[in-house]
């Protein structure tokens, strides 16, 4: 029980705004996370460039890893993400569906 504690007690709050570049075969994509943490779970937004906002789900923060979906409806699109927090960066791996190939990327916190 006290394991448990500590490693919830330390697991790092990523409440906040946080902006990544994502080098595509079109150049450089500015996207935005702005995201809510409230224990493991993990709610926010999430937009690229100029498109729309779109809701983030499947959240979950756990320690210093974390995970989430953005579902894209109008394209059938689903962009699965898995990173490791450190501090006031989370580095991410955004696997979409389909056959397209997946990106790494560096969120920063936008203070």
């Amino acid at each position: 029980m006290i394991l448990f504690l500590a490693a919830v007690a330390s697991a790092a709050d990523i409440t906040g705004n946080w902006k990544a570049d994502l080098q595509t075969p079109q150049g450089t994509v500015q996207v935005a996370y702005a995201f809510k943490q409230s224990g493991e779970t993990l709610t926010g937004t999430w937009q690229a460039a100029r498109s729309p906002t779109i809701q983030i789900s499947d959240g979950k923060v756990t320690g210093d890893k974390i995970s989430f979906v953005v579902k894209m409806e109008e394209h059938g699109m689903m962009f699965a993400h898995e990173g490791t927090i450190n501090g006031d960066e989370i580095q991410l791996t955004m696997k979409p569906s389909g056959e397209f190939p997946g990106a790494t990327l560096t969120a920063k916190r936008d203070k």
